[in-house]
């Protein structure tokens, strides 16, 4: 440590203090010669009285001292160990389990003489390791770099060892991540590169969901090493029924081949299939065999009625349009034949009502109840009269009884849905609608998006419009069978009419959710994954609010309840219940607020994370790469003293020295206080018992 004094003052400033307790000491010793004191006592307590002054003096300089002080730091050498599930899939893996653990303890108390050593383990998570189990679920190599980063930035590192197979499955290439670090990365090559007889089932593509009733593909993947002339029996099975069965015949010692197949989705809700590879003799891992996946089976339909006055051509183009959709279920019935449930529809197309011949009281009752949406499509056989009695949206004063012919003009301001277009530029090339002769007055609130067109002339009436809400949408004019005809002629297909249908019904079919408690979750996550829930509660307002405790009970399948309480964001609610094991859960949410008791419930699948047994031969080519980029050497296990030996032996892996300063005023020092009490101390004791006072 070192010390120097630091002031703002010349030097000479030094020489003032010094004078002015010469002159102090001077003044009070030797102007006055009748004090009785002796030559030898007057000389000490002037020299006493001159130190206190020029110390004084001195400080009031507001001088600093500068304290330099260095500390060696050794370099640090941070030795990473996979552990990972896959570096137990060898055939000498206990000799991992044992005797390898022992052999990094003493390698690294050995280097512990020249360096600061740390053991981590990586795989799902990069941690600090007491012991290795070889457990982890997924290797993620990529993330070692980010961690060590963030942990020892600017600090001495020396070099870092790497120990595993070469096999990762999350994250990015890790030759790429460690393409810009500054220390020398050693490798310890683990697990065996040597193909043994092994089936895997290496993917499962399939859509996360689909509609009941329907039949959805499935495209598996399957990979064989050293299986050459032997077969193996691809099942896939639902809840113990086998659905599919193949035998796969492998033609080489490393076969992969896709299967594509269909299955039918039979049941609602979240379902669970596995796939299973039958095994071979000698396998090295029956574990990579079977692999499970899940589809979430929706009932979900748009469901939607066609009732019509008479029958038209209309009506079989509309029904045929929106039943080659998926999201829609579509019945189509005259008004004077229809005795079903109004309430297991999301839409109601009326074609031609109300009429002289049907007023559809009923239905235009249950709309006004229940608030569902519905979509007029105006013709010759329309009662403008009820019409414009049953609704807000559009008024039509009729001019005659005839019809005319308008086209469609697509106004590019509607902002509600988008159309392709393909759509948009077929519009000027589609036949007329016949609309009824009248005087249209639309409401204020109208969204129109296709005007009518009156020859060469746009004019302001419109052809196609929606309510403000979103609940009631009306076509002014029959007709739209030659529309669907016409696009067939022109593109070979209906696609551009059937887009139009489809986002017409769309948009009028999905209602608002208008409850007042509302919870979210994933309905399928992965074991390793949080299951995270988010909760909203309104009050009458429609305001959000957050008083209410909401409490949240997860069960498993057998039967045992977890309760939870939702923790409280700024205005809604959130939970985080941790990983579950795999598995079917069913959860239901509750709370109160004004009395009111509000519940919501759904259910969760977790999926089994098995990506570890899907390779099985190592990768020491990329722990070479990572080795070779950085300036470090792969090992192999057992080479132990010659890793140690190259690690000694580098001279860019040497100790740091660091400087560092302090500044301190002087005059906050204890020593100095007791210095010039002390001074000041003996002088009055002297002078006290001299009787100079």
């Amino acid at each position: 440590m070192d010390f120097n004094i630091i002031f703002d003052y010349p030097l000479w400033f030094l020489l003032l203090c010094l004078l002015t307790g010469f002159l102090y000491s001077g003044l009070l010793y030797y102007r006055n010669n009748k004090d009785g004191f002796g030559k030898i006592l007057k000389t000490t307590l002037a020299v006493f009285r001159f130190l206190t002054v020029s110390i004084i003096a001195f400080l009031l300089l507001a001088p600093l001292v500068e304290k330099r002080m260095y500390e060696v730091e050794d370099p640090m050498l941070i030795f990473l160990q996979d552990n990972s599930a896959s570096i137990n899939m060898v055939h000498d893996s206990s000799y991992y389990r044992t005797d390898y653990q022992e052999e990094i303890r003493l390698f690294l108390d050995q280097m512990s003489d020249n360096f600061d050593t740390r053991l981590y383990g990586f795989g799902e998570e990069f941690i600090q390791l007491d012991t290795l189990d070889f457990t982890g679920r997924a290797t993620n190599m990529s993330q070692v770099f980010r961690e060590i980063d963030a942990r020892y930035s600017n600090r001495n590192i020396g070099a870092v060892i790497i120990a595993g197979d070469g096999i990762y499955n999350r994250g990015v290439n890790p030759v790429f991540s460690a393409s810009r670090v500054s220390y020398p990365i050693y490798t310890l090559a683990l697990g065996d590169t040597m193909p043994r007889r092994d089936v895997i089932l290496r993917d499962v593509n399939h859509n996360r969901i689909t509609y009941l009733g329907n039949r959805f593909p499935v495209e598996i993947t399957v990979e064989a090493f050293e299986s050459k002339d032997l077969n193996s029996r691809l099942i896939i099975a639902h809840e113990g029924t086998e659905l599919f069965s193949e035998m796969i015949a492998f033609s080489s010692n490393h076969h992969i081949e896709t299967i594509s197949l269909y299955l039918d989705a039979e049941q609602a809700g979240m379902q669970q299939y596995e796939a299973t590879l039958s095994p071979l003799p000698d396998e090295v891992s029956l574990q990579n065999n079977s692999r499970s996946f899940f589809i979430d089976v929706i009932d979900g339909r748009q469901q939607v009625l066609i009732l019509a006055n008479s029958p038209h051509p209309d009506i079989g183009a509309i029904k045929q349009s929106l039943e080659d959709n998926d999201h829609y279920e579509v019945d189509a019935f005259l008004i004077n034949d229809f005795n079903g449930n109004l309430e297991a529809y999301d839409l109601i197309i009326l074609h031609q009502l109300p009429s002289q011949q049907n007023r559809a009281r009923k239905v235009f009752d249950h709309v006004s109840e229940n608030q569902t949406a519905i979509l007029f499509i105006l013709g010759s056989q329309t009662d403008l009269n009820a019409f414009n009695d049953l609704q807000q949206l559009l008024s039509l004063q009729p001019r005659s009884q005839e019809l005319t012919e308008v086209l469609p003009e697509y106004n590019r301001a509607f902002v509600h849905f988008s159309l392709q277009e393909t759509v948009v530029n077929l519009f000027p090339l589609l036949p007329p609608l016949y609309s009824p002769f009248a005087r249209y007055q639309a409401t204020a609130d109208a969204s129109i998006m296709l005007y009518q067109k009156v020859g060469q002339v746009v004019t302001d009436q419109p052809l196609v419009l929606f309510s403000g809400d979103g609940q009631t949408g009306i076509i002014s004019g029959e007709g739209i069978w030659r529309w669907r005809l016409n696009a067939f002629l022109r593109h070979g297909n209906h696609a551009p009419i059937d887009e139009l249908l489809s986002r017409i019904v769309q948009y009028l079919s999905i209602q608002e959710d208008r409850s007042r408690f509302r919870v979210r979750s994933e309905q399928l996550v992965y074991e390793n994954d949080p299951v995270l829930f988010e909760a909203e509660l309104y009050n009458r307002s429609f305001e959000l609010v957050n008083d209410p405790e909401v409490q949240l009970f997860i069960t498993n399948e057998e039967g045992v309840e977890l309760p939870y309480i939702m923790s409280r964001t700024s205005n809604a609610y959130r939970l985080d219940a941790g990983t579950f094991l795999p598995g079917s859960y069913q959860w239901e949410a509750r709370v109160t607020l004004g009395g009111e008791v509000f519940e919501e419930s759904g259910i969760f699948t977790v999926s089994p994370l098995d990506i570890e047994n899907l390779q099985t031969i190592a990768n020491h080519t990329l722990l070479y790469q990572l080795a070779d980029q950085s300036g470090g050497v792969m090992f192999y296990p057992g080479l132990w003293q010659e890793m140690q030996m190259h690690l000694n032996n580098r001279d860019d892996i040497r100790q740091r020295l660091y400087a560092h300063r302090e500044y301190v005023e002087i005059v906050n020092m204890k020593l100095l206080f007791f210095i010039i009490l002390f001074f000041l101390t003996i002088e009055w004791f002297v002078r006290k018992r001299s009787g100079g006072y």
